[in-house]
């Protein structure tokens, strides 16, 4: 069973681009369409215009016309075999939330920090599952049973039913707040 995910297995390969010269409206609509947030700048030195760059670089300065006004260059990449603990650090040391993955020399697929954790639950799925199997049976009173969290997503073992729900602790008292 493996545990460590790699970059390539987790990474959306549809990849949106746009040319340097293309206005800004376009990059916005082709984000709004496609639900997504960020373009890759096609020939460009390697460059990315993400949602945040439009409305700090653009929006509130009301400066830049084309994507080359404001993209992000040098855009940060990801090997597509480093593990996405790697690209979670990554993206946490450079603060940034959007890594294209590279192979070589061409651009393969882009990974955000909203796929990790799209992915993460599984890998935690996966860690108990590998703790169970490895170690030695437990006496009954010592075994510790985890549970999602409806609200949250986070697993606990104090998960009750609330209000049909069921709730980790942090969120039934926020309920009740």
């Amino acid at each position: 069973m493996k545990l460590y995910a790699t970059v390539r297995e987790v990474m959306n390969k549809d990849i949106k681009t746009v040319e340097p010269g293309d206005t800004i409206i376009k990059a916005a609509q082709i984000m709004k369409n496609e639900n997504i947030g960020s373009v890759l700048i096609k020939g460009y030195p390697m460059g990315i215009v993400t949602a945040t760059d439009i409305l700090h670089k653009h929006v509130a300065t009301r400066s830049g016309k084309y994507v080359k006004d404001i993209a992000t260059t040098p855009v940060i990449t990801i090997s597509s075999n480093k593990s996405i603990e790697q690209a979670a650090k990554l993206m946490t040391e450079r603060k940034i939330e959007k890594l294209p993955v590279i192979e070589g020399d061409k651009i393969i697929g882009i990974i955000t920090a909203t796929d990790i954790l799209r992915f993460e639950p599984l890998l935690f799925e996966m860690l108990i599952e590998k703790i169970r199997i490895v170690s030695e049976p437990v006496a009954e009173e010592e075994k510790f049973e985890y549970y999602q969290c409806e609200l949250c997503g986070n697993y606990s073992d104090d998960v009750e039913e609330t209000g049909g729900k069921f709730l980790c602790s942090e969120c039934r008292t926020e309920g009740t707040s």
